[in-house]
């Protein structure tokens, strides 16, 4: 994680204040009375994969203060002994511990790697599911600085070269890299996602797997070529939809670890329920305890 030369001053003064102690030294950022917010309790905050900003950590710093004023006063108040309280506090830490048992056991045994097969399978049973309700097309392109290096380009793939050996033939020779933009590979688009609108127009109406015509654009010209247009009411292909069909066998793959996971614990333990169903026979009300019983 990166800071500002700020923070990182105060970290080697952190550093100094530690010379001499046995234990990594802390490096105290904020004080509110005898507590103390140190760099390193921020620190374990934050996703370690990412940059951490000057700004961020100074927005914690304002905001702990404030909390810990606000926790303060409601503490001389007696408002964390009120039952009320006492009570929310025990369930927000029940379903802590619930939630952290449910990612160890569920969620987490749950992320495995959903198979290819696995997903054209559920595609084939469940084709009706993902009919297109708008028209969708698989699109590579490329765009130039220039029109003449953009048809130079359709011209190699008019004459027979694969799309890719073509591509990969401008990135390799230098003199051309300062006219090539940029390129996408085989990505989904529909009218909404593909812009500006011309490329759009361009793409709907071209032959499949031959490449466009130039097309004008405030950012170069693009070249496109269509693999395939999946039209409204059509099956979506399924590599259009393998990450929502990913999503549902990992929800159902969840449920099922959770199923299991439950029935071996009601097989562990000794359950009763005290409490007489509603509209059960005998029990008119519903809600009359089942007096008589021990709980062994």
């Amino acid at each position: 994680m990166k800071l500002g030369n700020s923070i990182l001053a105060i970290g080697l003064f952190g550093f100094l204040l530690g010379c001499g102690r046995s234990e990594p030294p802390e490096t105290p950022v904020a004080r509110v009375d005898e507590e103390i917010l140190t760099l390193e309790n921020i620190m374990a905050r934050f996703d370690t994969s990412q940059t951490i900003s000057e700004a961020q950590v100074h927005e914690f710093i304002e905001r702990w203060l404030l909390d810990e004023l606000l926790y303060r006063e409601a503490v001389r108040r007696g408002l964390d002994r009120r039952e009320d309280v006492e009570m929310r506090i025990q369930d927000a830490r029940r379903r802590f511990v619930i939630n952290a048992l449910l990612e160890e056991e569920i969620y987490a045994k749950a992320r495995v790697t959903i198979k290819l097969e696995e997903i054209r399978s559920y595609y084939e049973v469940n084709r009706s599911l993902f009919v297109l309700n708008e028209d969708v097309a698989l699109i590579s392109m490329m765009v130039f600085a220039t029109r003449d290096a953009a048809n130079a380009f359709r011209t190699v793939v008019l004459r027979g070269k694969q799309w890719t050996e073509a591509k990969r033939g401008l990135f390799e020779d230098p003199a051309q890299q300062s006219v090539v933009g940029g390129s996408i590979d085989s990505a989904y688009y529909t009218s909404r996602t593909l812009l500006p609108p011309e490329l759009w127009r361009v793409a709907s109406g071209i032959a499949r797997r031959e490449p466009s015509f130039p097309v004008r654009t405030d950012d170069g010209f693009f070249v496109l070529i269509v693999w395939r247009l999946d039209r409204t009411g059509e099956p979506a292909d399924v590599a259009y939809v393998a990450d929502e069909i990913r999503d549902r066998l990992t929800i159902r793959e969840r449920q099922r670890l959770y199923d299991e996971f439950v029935a071996g614990l009601r097989g562990r333990h000794n359950i009763q329920v005290l409490l007489s169903a509603p509209g059960s026979p005998g029990d008119s009300a519903g809600t009359r305890m089942n007096k008589g019983k021990e709980i062994p």
